[in-house]
């Protein structure tokens, strides 16, 4: 019966991965809300149509890179959900043909 241990891994490999990218997601989701309502309260300043992007202030610059961050993490979290609801899905399927062929 070595073959339902397996699905009960898989099932806490799952669990686990979904755990996982919820809790990235909601940092994610928590950092893009920080930054927009930082730059809510302090807006980056303008770049002027002179100034080349090297002399840009270098918080409008770090910010954006950090909200790109955000936004990056925020897609690898749903992707990890989407896997483990894969893998979710391949061990119920399993432990139903499991069942089947015992029963």
């Amino acid at each position: 019966m070595t073959g339902i241990d397996g699905v009960g891994s898989a099932f806490a490999a799952a669990q686990y991965g979904l755990q996982s990218a919820s809790d990235g997601i909601s940092q994610a989701a928590s950092n893009i809300a920080q930054r927009t309502a930082e730059d809510a309260v302090a807006p980056a300043q303008p770049i002027a149509a002179n100034t080349d992007i090297n002399n840009a202030t270098p918080n409008s610059t770090s910010s954006t890179s950090r909200l790109t961050d955000d936004l990056i993490a925020l897609n690898v979290s749903e992707r990890n959900a989407q896997a483990s609801a894969k893998v979710l899905g391949v061990a119920d399927e399993m432990l139903g043909t499991i069942i089947d062929v015992l029963a």
